[in-house]
């Protein structure tokens, strides 16, 4: 084996391509170089030994000895890496780099774990959960999202919003997912909305499509029944005109009475008159039953309260007009309305209307024909009684017989022709008058006699 050795300057070592062994030393730089063959000024031998002049091959060798190693640069390892003591590791770091890796955490975290950016970052994914999560205060800015919460909720000012154990909710604001009592029974329902209390009590304000069950408390809203018709329409503040069924036919109606009214039915700016249609099929032949009671000077009765202009604002009645009307009609084989007779309450014919004073005439009518023509008997204001005819009575005129009156049968009274009279089976103390004579004549026991 020869061995060749050179010396020069560092310049004149650049010129040349040392053979492969051979020694160049720089008298300049105080440095060894050795040839390969090829390298022009040959490769860098490190004579101080504090660098390597090339990549170091460790020939699966190990690296051992007691010291540190620190460099500025990269570190890239296959394979495993095991540290006895304590990391520390400065920048960004990245753990794993495909999904299939995964970490392994038997220490204890002794500090907090804070996402680079607010409201950025998860913790487990909606197909991988973390199964159970222990921490004494959750603090959630938006929508908390679960199956099932079986836990107290309280707010801020400690107000309990959700009471486990007897199911009792007050709150408000969003909440999302199913909530279960603390017996396990599904309190709400996530997927179908449904609410179960249980014997629980609600707090607040409840809004709801439906609700299944007693209600007790003020309900807020519309009401339908189960075809979707509205029963209590709770925008506008109206009942529908459907069917209301009450338990054992009982309607109690529990209000402070105003002036002995507990019922009102219409308000004063209606512009049309309310009513109430009673239809029914009555076994006891009842179809309204009153009962009321009297103290002697105080007493039940019903008060008709009538005026002219509208229900806001009001006008004086005038004379002839008629008040308040209790009619009959019947079924006449046709027309179940034909009118057959009525109580008439009216304002007398010329009466003045004043401040305190509205004369009034009562009138119980019969009709023959539906209503085309009238009869009966009538009374005003004054006393006055008048039967059959025109149904007023003439001023001054305590009676007015229109036709025939028979009392208790005997005594007749009115206007006969003679043939008329003479048909009659008389008793002594008949008076009639004779339109036929044109004379007032009077029955003794045996012969009718003028009377003068």
């Amino acid at each position: 084996m020869a061995l060749r050795l050179r010396r020069g300057t560092n310049s004149e070592r650049a010129l040349i391509t040392p053979a492969d062994g051979e020694l160049i030393y720089t008298t300049d730089t105080k440095k060894l170089w050795v040839g390969d063959g090829t390298t022009v000024g040959g490769v860098a031998v490190d004579t101080a030994g504090t660098a390597f002049g090339s990549n170091v091959d460790l020939n699966n060798f190990d690296i051992v000895g007691t010291g540190n190693i620190n460099t500025t640069g990269n570190i890239t390892v296959t394979g495993n890496i095991t540290a006895d003591g304590n990391l520390t590791l400065g920048g960004n770091l990245t753990i794993g780099d495909a999904s299939s890796d995964t970490v392994s955490i038997l220490a204890k975290v002794e500090s907090h774990v804070i996402p680079d950016v607010d409201g950025a970052r998860n913790l487990g994914s909606s197909t991988n959960k973390f199964n159970q999560v222990w921490a004494n205060t959750v603090h959630v800015a938006s929508d908390v999202n679960a199956a099932s919460v079986n836990a107290n909720i309280v707010a801020d000012d400690s107000t309990v919003l959700l009471n486990k154990a007897t199911g009792a909710l007050n709150a408000s604001g969003e909440l999302k997912g199913s909530i279960k009592a603390d017996d396990n029974t599904t309190f709400y329902n996530s997927a179908t909305k449904a609410v179960y209390a249980g014997a629980g009590t609600f707090s607040g304000q409840i809004s709801a499509t439906t609700i299944v069950g007693t209600v007790t408390g003020d309900v807020q809203g519309s009401v339908f029944a189960d075809d979707s018709t509205i029963l209590v329409d709770g925008i506008n503040g109206t009942l529908s005109n459907g069917t209301l069924t009450f338990s054992e036919g009982v309607l109690d109606i529990n209000s402070i009475p105003v002036v002995g009214k507990r019922l009102t039915i219409g308000k004063n700016t209606d512009t049309e008159t309310q009513g109430i249609n009673f239809k029914a099929a009555s076994a006891v032949g009842k179809v309204i039953d009153v009962e009321g009671l009297t103290t002697g000077a105080d007493k039940s009765g019903m008060d008709f309260n009538v005026s002219r202009g509208n229900l806001g604002s009001k006008t004086t009645v005038q004379a002839l007009d008629d008040l308040w009307e209790f009619k009959v009609s019947a079924h006449d084989g046709t027309n179940e309305s034909t009118v057959s007779s009525s109580i008439l309450f009216s304002v007398e014919d010329g009466a003045t209307v004043t401040n305190g004073a509205v004369p009034g005439v009562i009138s119980l009518v019969a009709t023959p024909d539906g209503g085309t023509s009238w009869s009966g008997l009538s009374i005003n204001s004054t006393g006055q009684l008048c039967v059959g005819g025109t149904l007023t009575p003439a001023a001054g005129v305590a009676l007015d017989v229109t036709g025939n009156a028979t009392v208790t049968g005997y005594t007749k009274f009115g206007n006969l022709t003679t043939v008329q009279r003479d048909a009659l089976t008389p008793t002594a103390g008949m008076i009639i008058y004779n339109t036929t004579d044109n004379k007032f004549q009077g029955r003794t026991g045996a012969a009718w006699v003028d009377l003068h």
